[in-house]
């Protein structure tokens, strides 16, 4: 508020960078919480299949055929495999919608939390894509080949080359699953954000 003759007039708004409100504050945060929602979503999902699993299996009375047991045996197998995932979606669901919430209410915290998001989000990539090589594919394969094999009729010939199709499939997922994450990571890191948030952050 400044006085001139007598009268008090407003002073214009600052136009210093640091005091314009970088536009992907908000648009990350809203997204953060967007893919935090879902993503908390697909747990709570995840982990109904896992205890309504049984009760849509459906057994023949005279007990379950071959093809059964082998895609039994299969999802017995990948049990452990699938918790451990539920588990690393869980903790990466709620930290990104935590830092959702704190860029959206321009928290000087919400830097830090939507890096370690991203921190625990690429970890947690890592590690399913590496468990998914070595514990998933190995069973989801020869699950396949053992129901194809059951069958009266003669083995493809892509069943050969089958793990590898799994593999490249995995790979290509993780490969973009990690675009979000590290866009946030660049885009939220800049020197004009960080100076923002240092003088305006709650």
């Amino acid at each position: 508020m400044v006085i001139m003759n007598g009268k008090e007039i407003e002073q214009p708004p600052s136009m210093s960078p640091d005091d314009i409100e970088p536009g992907r504050l908000r648009v990350f945060g809203v997204c953060h919480i967007v893919f935090g929602g879902l993503g908390l979503m697909n747990v709570a999902g995840g982990v109904a299949m896992q205890f309504f699993q049984r009760l849509w299996t459906f057994t023949p009375p005279n007990g379950p055929d071959k093809l059964q047991e082998i895609q039994n045996e299969m999802y017995r197998d990948l049990t452990a495999y699938t918790w451990v995932t539920i588990a690393m979606s869980l903790i990466v669901g709620v930290l990104i919608l935590r830092a959702g919430i704190a860029l959206t209410k321009r928290r000087q915290s919400s830097l830090r939390l939507s890096n370690i998001y991203v921190l625990s989000s690429l970890i947690a990539k890592i590690v399913a894509v590496v468990l998914f090589l070595v514990v998933a594919m190995p069973v989801i394969g020869e699950a396949v080949t053992a129901m194809l094999e059951e069958s009266s009729a003669a083995l493809p010939g892509w069943v050969g080359g089958l793990q590898v199709f799994i593999a490249v499939i995995g790979v290509i997922s993780f490969l973009l699953s990690t675009i979000y994450p590290l866009c946030a990571f660049l885009m939220l890191n800049k020197p004009q954000v960080k100076a923002y948030l240092a003088r305006h952050g709650r």
